[in-house]
C-alpha cells in the first residue's frame, strides 16, 4: 500500500524551541545583545521569555524557561542551536570584540557551509553557520 503524502496547506512549522535556563531573563538578554534577538517578557515571564530572530509570528523563536526540577542538571538539556548568518568569519571576528569566546575558529563542512560554536551563559552550544558559494571554498579548508 502506497503512503499518502501530506497535505502542502498542512505542513508543521516550527514555531519555537524550548531552552531550560536557570535565570531565563539573563539568557535572553544574551541572545538580544550579542545576535540582535527581540526580547518578549509578557508572555510568562520572569519564568518565561520568549527570544525572537525576526518578527514575532514569522520567525523562529526560543523560549527561556526556568525549570528548577530540570536546571540544575549538569548538561543543558538543549543539543545545540543553529544561527543562520551572512559570513561566518564576520561573525566571529565581530563576537570576539565583543568578549565571546567561541570553540574553535570557523571551518568548512564538506556539504557547502561555514561555521564556528559559542557557548550560551547556560551551556547550551550555538553554531553560527553561512553558506558559501562555490568559488569561496578551497579543498585546502
Amino acid at each position: 500500500m502506497e503512503k499518502e503524502k501530506p497535505n502542502q496547506d498542512l505542513q508543521p512549522v516550527l514555531a519555537s524551541v524550548n531552552l531550560v535556563s536557570e535565570d531565563p531573563v539573563r539568557l535572553a538578554y544574551f541572545y538580544r545583545d550579542f545576535f540582535g534577538a527581540v526580547i518578549v517578557e509578557d508572555r510568562g515571564g520572569p519564568a518565561r521569555v520568549e527570544i525572537w530572530f525576526g518578527s514575532q509570528g514569522r520567525s523562529t523563536c526560543l523560549v527561556a524557561n526556568h525549570l528548577p526540577e530540570k536546571s540544575k542538571s549538569p548538561q543543558p538539556f538543549c543539543q545545540g542551536i543553529e544561527l543562520r548568518v551572512a559570513d561566518a568569519d564576520q561573525e566571529y571576528e565581530r563576537l570576539c570584540a565583543l568578549g565571546i569566546k567561541p570553540l574553535a575558529r570557523p571551518v568548512d563542512l564538506p556539504w557547502g557551509y561555514r561555521y564556528f560554536s559559542v557557548r550560551d551563559p547556560d551551556g547550551n552550544e550555538v553554531d553560527l553557520v553561512a553558506k558559501i558559494s562555490r568559488q569561496e571554498s578551497s579543498p585546502d579548508d
